[in-house]
């Protein structure tokens, strides 16, 4: 409900004193009448003339939610950097978390990707030791390859493979078979042998290395779009609880009003 209380007369007509009202159930509950609280945010409050000629103020609310941002507009700094809408809706702990959570998720992509560049680059630098492969610059599929193979010919080397898979499929189309060979097979530039199989192992373990390492990136990478998902949600609500919590609040006005004998300065505050 809303008390209007009378707290001082501000001037009166034709020289006659106007007394000081309350508004009570009776006039023994006007003593128990608390004093309202009045706080002015600016001295240049915005006063206006109502229509009985009375002079209105403005109303004064507390605890403005959000200091002024839109529940869209904190989702819209949020999804530009997580923790943003939260700093700017006031909530500095939120945003210094959300901070924390998305440096923390860019530093493991940097340091996932750094550690797969170079595993990639020691596995490339070990097959050319080890397994006699001419140079560094080959296909993805040609790094697959050794790592299935201990040999690109020979007794159950690569190119053996690929000849059985031809006659599998084309025989007994011989010319086929050779085209499927040739299309296939790895000769010249592409040709390895590895020394053992620890060797092999390990390049095996090494290139796996590598692998593991860009997926955590990537997901990394995911998780760092996801959390300007969960940031922005996180944004809108704290926005809208902010709100709520300022509608339930009292609100204080001020104003003149215009009395049978006088004009009396009001303060009201609803609860």
């Amino acid at each position: 409900m809303r008390r209007i209380m009378t707290s001082m007369v501000i001037a009166a007509l034709a020289g006659l004193s106007v007394p000081v009202s309350a508004s009570a159930e009776s006039v023994f509950d006007a003593g128990r009448l608390q004093s309202p609280s009045l706080s002015l945010e600016s001295p240049y409050a915005a006063w206006s003339f109502g229509a009985d000629g009375a002079i209105a103020g403005a109303a004064l609310e507390g605890g403005e939610s959000g200091k002024g941002i839109s529940a869209m507009n904190a989702a819209a700094w949020s999804l530009l950097l997580p923790g943003l809408g939260q700093q700017r809706a006031g909530h500095t702990l939120s945003a210094k978390i959300f901070y924390g959570i998305e440096a923390a998720t860019w530093i493991s992509v940097a340091s996932f990707l750094w550690m797969g560049y170079d595993r990639e680059h020691t596995y490339k630098d070990y097959a050319v030791v080890f397994a006699n492969v001419q140079g560094t610059s080959h296909s993805k599929d040609f790094y697959r390859t050794i790592g299935e193979y201990m040999a690109s010919d020979g007794p159950g080397g690569y190119n053996e493979a690929v000849r059985r898979e031809a006659r599998d499929l084309y025989y007994p189309n011989l010319a086929a078979i050779e085209s499927y060979y040739r299309a296939r097979a790895m000769t010249g530039d592409e040709s390895w042998t590895w020394r053992d199989e620890h060797e092999y192992r390990r390049y095996g373990d090494i290139r796996d290395g590598s692998r593991f390492a860009y997926r955590v990136a990537l997901y990394s990478a995911i998780g760092a779009a996801a959390l300007r998902i969960v940031s922005a949600a996180d944004a809108v609500r704290i926005v809208r609880i902010d709100r709520r919590s300022a509608a339930n609040e009292g609100t204080t006005s001020m104003g003149l009003e215009r009395l049978p004998r006088g004009v009396a300065l009001c303060v009201q505050r609803s609860f």
